[in-house]
């Protein structure tokens, strides 16, 4: 993103909603001064887009230009009650029977900053969007989702912070190459969930008092039929001992009804997937989960996990726990392997020890 050289900005016009100052490089600074919907409009490819302090009741915003950037502290609060999103990065949708993903239509978008709070969908929501970054930002109380691209690449998640939602406040799902790391997510369904996606990255979060604190999981009806090719390293994931909000299935709704209250990690079927140097403690069913899908997709395949601190976790296992120890394995699958955990528990007792890694 170009660098804004801020002394030299000098006013050069008002358009509806929002002033204009040219900034080094022929960008432009839009300064909301009525909507933030007017100075979207107002804006240019390149451009950076500031929302002062204050709480703007706006939501369903959308942006469809290559090169944006979307600023603003913590104290810019965007309050998206009664709309379904508070920002739509990109305009397509996914398509056709079997499902397609739309083509990548919005590259370079960064937005920094602000608190996202209260919209009926997701926070933030990004399809088709290439090259992106969600940084420094507050998700609260998204009925869903807090951040969510979809059907987007290359894509950086960092230092928010983000609570509530009845699904995962940050959902990585049908995307490639996206990092999420230094968030700390809390009091929601899911931290942070891995879903029909691949070459994902979840460093340096921090996890507690969700359901789950990280879910990798293959799910049917989308474009991509695999979680594959993810390091999930240096987080730490304590007490994710939420109530699970959703009746246990029968009669079965929702994927999320499976969902045993008080999991670290949990593997449904993802494949390839390395977990390594994290700190998982107090989770009340299980530290690490690793178990065959349900949905059709098959076992878990090459999984490593080392040197993992997985410690006083299963201490009061939720009766939807399909296993219950620090970590916990189905034995499921090929080329999954264990080696130099500190843990004290498995389930069943052994399995561990019989897959060691080369």
């Amino acid at each position: 993103m170009k660098r804004l050289q801020l002394g030299l900005l000098v006013m050069v016009g008002t358009l509806a909603g929002a002033v204009v100052f040219p900034a080094a490089g022929g960008a432009n600074v839009v300064k909301v001064t009525t909507t933030i919907e007017a100075a979207i409009g107002a804006a240019s490819p390149g451009d950076t887009i500031v929302v002062p302090p204050g709480t703007h009741h706006e939501g369903n915003l959308v942006v469809t230009q290559d090169d944006l950037t979307i600023r603003g502290s913590k104290a810019a609060v965007l309050d998206a009650s009664g709309h379904s999103t508070g920002f739509r990065v990109g305009a397509g949708n996914i398509t056709g029977d079997p499902p397609v993903c739309p083509d990548l239509s919005v590259h370079d978008f960064t937005i920094k900053g602000m608190t996202i709070r209260d919209a009926s969908f997701t926070g933030i929501f990004l399809i088709g969007v290439e090259n992106f970054r969600v940084t420094g930002g507050r998700y609260l109380d998204n009925e869903e989702y807090g951040v969510f691209p979809r059907c987007s690449r290359d894509g950086l998640i960092d230092h928010n912070s983000g609570s509530g939602g009845e699904d995962a406040t940050v959902y990585v799902g049908v995307d490639d190459n996206i990092t999420v790391k230094n968030n700390k997510l809390t009091n929601g369904v899911i931290g942070i969930e891995l879903e029909n996606t691949t070459n994902s990255f979840v460093s340096g979060n921090k996890l507690t008092n969700n359901v789950t604190g990280i879910l990798v999981v293959v799910l049917p009806g989308l474009p991509t039929t695999s979680t594959e090719h993810a390091v999930i390293e240096r987080n730490v994931i304590r007490a994710n001992n939420l109530p699970n909000p959703f009746p246990p299935p029968p009669p079965f709704f929702d994927d999320l009804q499976l969902l045993p209250s008080g999991s670290g990690v949990l593997n449904v079927g993802g494949d390839d997937i390395t977990m390594r140097d994290n700190v998982i403690t107090h989770n009340d069913s299980f530290g690490i989960g690793i178990v065959e899908n349900p949905f059709g997709f098959g076992p878990p395949d090459d999984n490593r996990v080392v040197s993992n601190t997985v410690l006083k976790n299963a201490g009061d296992p939720d009766a939807r726990a399909f296993l219950s120890a620090d970590i916990a394995y189905d034995g499921s699958g090929v080329g999954n392997c264990f080696a130099d955990n500190v843990f004290e528990t498995d389930d069943p007792p052994g399995i561990v020890a019989g897959f060691p890694c080369p």
